[in-house]
């Protein structure tokens, strides 16, 4: 596992050829197909690979997705659509093999959707550490389309509702035609209490602007250019929703990268499972732009300089969510290990 490792020169320039892949996760009947068949009829969307994660039979665009990677499909307008048959490292090479070899037209992203009762942590670490994959493609964003009618209830009810809100970049309140606007706007502040680092975005029959999430696909560092971190506020803030507890953290002094490497490994190694998603921008020492870090699960993506610091306020700001574990004791550790270490 690489947490907080230094990407040399050579992965740096090779991430040009790496295809992005944004996963599109959310509860059973929130709207993810809806929404990949909005997104997959858009201008500019032709070369997309589709990847169903759902055994059986999908509808989309008025074809059958079987569950076998042989019957990969050409759609209408150009996309790609395969399902996943059991492992995904082996379905993302057949469709890169057939892409070289020409039995499909060749792709500029990949679209991922997951069952409803999915964890995304592992897809996104077979993304990230799985050699095979990381070597063809890298992780763009991660979706998760949140019900705008039941998506409160589900929150309560169901813990895998809440995991795939705590990993997201973009979170899609889905059906905003349907509920009312004051359920929309409770809704939304539930999701950012569990996630304050996740772009929150209403739609009505999945209808969204492409532009909103992919950028252009051959550009290298495209997740770290488009995902924005809000503004944090407070220092050591927590949040509870049941098990899951989110702390935010804001600190002006400059901190060492190795400090914050040790206590970052720390946290992953001894709790491996509790950390669900960190993501924010550190002021390391001796540098003069934000270092972006983001970690999803115990999978901590290539930290790497960003151009300039959101607001133009040069301060730390990172948001940790995490299940089991008291926001205090995140604080504490911090404080000591991080901050102590700067002097």
């Amino acid at each position: 596992m690489n947490v907080l490792g230094n990407m040399d020169s050579e992965q740096a320039g090779a991430r040009a050829n790496w295809v992005p892949v944004s996963l599109i996760t959310g509860f059973l009947g929130s709207g993810k197909t809806t929404l990949l068949n909005h997104l997959v009829g858009q201008p500019g969307m032709e070369a997309t690979a589709l990847i169903i994660n759902e055994f059986g039979e999908v509808g989309l665009d008025h074809l059958m997705v079987e569950s076998a990677i042989e019957n990969t499909l050409l759609l209408e307008n150009g996309c790609i659509c395969c399902s996943i048959r059991g492992d995904l490292v082996d379905t993302l090479l057949d469709l890169f093999r057939k892409a070289e070899s020409g039995e499909i037209p060749r792709f500029d992203r990949i679209l991922i959707e997951t069952t409803g009762i999915a964890d995304p942590v592992p897809i996104v670490q077979t993304l990230d550490s799985e050699p095979a994959a990381a070597d063809h493609c890298r992780l763009d964003h991660v979706v998760t389309v949140v019900d705008g009618v039941l998506g409160l209830r589900q929150l309560e009810e169901y813990d895998e509702v809440a995991a795939q809100v705590a990993v997201a970049d973009i979170l899609l309140i889905s059906k905003s035609d349907l509920a009312e606007e004051g359920d929309r706007q409770r809704l939304g502040d539930a999701l950012a209490a569990i996630n304050p680092a996740g772009r929150i975005q209403s739609m009505a029959n999945g209808v969204v602007n492409p532009d909103d999430f992919f950028g252009d696909p051959t550009a290298s560092g495209q997740r770290a250019r488009r995902t924005d971190m809000p503004a944090v506020h407070g220092h050591g803030k927590g949040h509870h929703h049941g098990s899951i507890s989110t702390c935010s953290i804001v600190c002006e002094p400059a901190i060492e990268e190795a400090a914050l490497r040790s206590w970052l490994r720390m946290i992953v190694t001894l709790r491996p499972y509790a950390l669900l998603r960190a993501k924010g921008y550190v002021n390391i020492r001796g540098a003069d732009r934000p270092l972006l870090v983001q970690t999803v699960g115990p999978v901590v993506s290539p930290p790497e300089f960003v151009t300039a610091w959101p607001d133009g306020r040069v301060e730390t700001r990172l948001v940790l969510i995490f299940r089991d574990l008291n926001p205090a004791q995140i604080r504490e550790s911090f404080d000591r290990y991080v901050i102590g270490a700067a002097g």
